[in-house]
């Protein structure tokens, strides 16, 4: 019954995942609203539809194959009520949720998502799952192309081309956004968006299927260089206003502008989106299916850039247990992790379970005997004991870069394959 009620809008995938030219035109939909709420109550405020660029995801798989995120956009053919576009995805509100401060707070979070548009009215529908994998409806909806309000696509940014793996439609697209340079800084600029493609494009398995791979980048100019860091009494005018303490964790670097974000994102094809703050402060964050950040200059910053591609990319889990975060009970006892690295065991056949050796058994002692070896290791998801990760030390978990365990990396290429079909 859990299997149903979590994947249960993936079942006219067969059916309605060939039609894009049946129903949309070749162009972009994006809508912005508010994500208003505490722990114990949310909704959904519809502001502006914005309308043009062409439609750069998938236009074979428009039902999606999996859910990674607590919130699924689903989109019907209001003539015939099929589904015809599902969008699964995660965002800062989700998080916001389970801090302790969202009990007593309410938060007011932009979103924005983005759906090919339609050529005729459709219905469509916000679902969010909670921690339990129960979904509730939070907004119910209606967009005709002739009729709703909508605003066009403006271009205001050159779009620098790092690396082309083939046609936008055909390919992961991911857009770095800088924040944080001047005019002053814009030799950096330029020089830091070529290291950072480099980062990802030679960590595996990014190196093995650059030809689904696109990177770009916007030249944007902020006022002021660097980033605001409250705990620092350091605030800066950028163009993202990105800023260090997001949720009250110091190094959480994250994005409140997300409207603005993504107004900035659309002169460019993108499917994911990468802020690359000018900062020499360690940082970073990555929602999946809502962006990713990471500072500029530091020690880690190669490590930064494809961890949390993990998170934003591909939907994987933290697999660490042992720093300072501000969510709680994100993965509550008795429920799968649908992040596809983490298990609690409870429906262990849908993760990896078949793919470990007979002789490795579960859970797996997280000894040197068992390094480099696929397994089931208890620590994970922000905890000690009850969640499992499948490597001793993985890209997930630690501090390295380029070292993701064969489960991440399999998350990775499944991702690459659905955008290149």
């Amino acid at each position: 019954m859990k299997n149903l009620i979590l994947f249960l809008f993936l079942l006219p995938f067969v059916l309605f995942a060939q039609h894009f030219d049946t129903y949309f035109e070749n162009k972009t939909l994006r809508l912005d609203y508010l994500h208003i709420g505490n722990a114990h109550a949310e909704k959904i405020e519809p502001v502006t539809f914005w309308q043009g660029g062409m439609w750069s995801g998938t236009r074979e798989q428009l039902i999606e194959p999996a859910r990674f995120g607590e919130m699924v956009l689903t989109v019907k053919d209001a003539k015939t009520n099929n589904i015809i576009f599902t969008r699964s995805y995660s965002t800062l509100f989700g998080e916001f949720v389970t801090t302790e401060k969202a009990e007593t707070e309410e938060g007011v979070f932009e979103e924005c998502v983005l759906m090919p548009y339609p050529k005729a009215p459709v219905k469509y529908e916000f679902t969010v799952y909670s921690r339990s994998h129960i979904p509730t409806i939070l907004f119910e909806g209606e967009f005709n192309p002739k009729a709703t309000p909508q605003k066009p696509f403006k271009k205001e940014y050159k779009v620098m081309d790092l690396h082309i793996g083939g046609k936008a439609e055909n390919c992961l697209d991911i857009l770095f956004i800088p924040d944080g340079y001047s005019k002053k800084d814009k030799k950096k600029l330029k020089k830091d968006m070529q290291i950072f493609a480099d980062y990802i494009l030679s960590c595996a398995p990014f190196n093995e299927n650059k030809d689904k791979i696109n990177i770009r980048a916007i030249e944007g100019y902020s006022k002021e260089s660097g980033i605001t860091d409250p705990n620092a009494n350091i605030f800066k005018n950028t163009l993202l206003n990105s800023s260090y303490n997001t949720i009250d964790v110091d190094r959480y670097l994250m994005c409140l502008n997300v409207w603005r974000m993504n107004e900035i994102a659309d002169d460019a094809p993108y499917d994911a989106i990468l802020i690359i703050a000018n900062s020499t402060k360690y940082g970073g964050g990555g929602i999946y299916n809502f962006y990713a950040t990471v500072n500029s200059d530091g020690k880690f910053s190669d490590y930064v850039t494809v961890h949390e591609l993990g998170h934003s990319v591909a939907g994987l889990g933290d697999e660490y247990f042992d720093s300072e975060v501000s969510v709680r009970d994100f993965y509550p006892e008795g429920i799968e992790p649908v992040e596809v690295n983490l298990t609690t065991l409870v429906d262990f056949d849908t993760k990896w379970k078949y793919s470990l050796s007979s002789n490795v058994p579960i859970p797996t002692p997280d000894t040197d005997e068992y390094t480099n070896i696929l397994g089931v290791f208890e620590g994970g998801g922000y905890v000690a004991q009850g969640v499992f990760r499948p490597w001793r030390d993985c890209t997930m978990k630690d501090k390295v870069w380029n070292n993701f365990c064969p489960v991440c990396q399999k998350g990775f290429v499944e991702i690459f394959e659905y955008y290149s079909k």
